[in-house]
């Protein structure tokens, strides 16, 4: 018997914050990482494609907050790969919303 974990669906912003987490990166009182992953997901994932500079922005300023090294294109890679889950998840949402046939 296989069994099947179906994943929520969520947005760019809840993905990019996940793979942080998995990098041991957390969310801390007065950062706007919470903020900003909302407005992520509210904006979706073309917007974020559109606006992956901005989204590298906002992880460099939280990342020289922290005294912590940044690379714009690690940075860039993180955002894109948030983006690339997240339209994955949605894909497979639509996927299981089908009727088969």
């Amino acid at each position: 018997m296989r069994i099947v974990v179906e994943r929520e669906v969520s947005g760019p912003g809840s993905e990019l914050m996940a793979i942080l987490h998995r990098l041991g990166f957390r969310a801390t009182p007065g950062c706007k990482c919470r903020q900003r992953a909302e407005t992520m997901d509210r904006m979706g994932c073309d917007w974020c494609d559109a606006n992956v500079p901005l989204i590298v922005g906002w992880l460099r300023e939280e990342a020289t907050k922290r005294g912590l090294p940044f690379l714009d294109a690690a940075g860039a890679m993180l955002v894109r790969r948030a983006i690339k889950n997240a339209k994955k998840s949605q894909a497979s949402a639509v996927a299981r919303q089908q009727p088969p046939g």
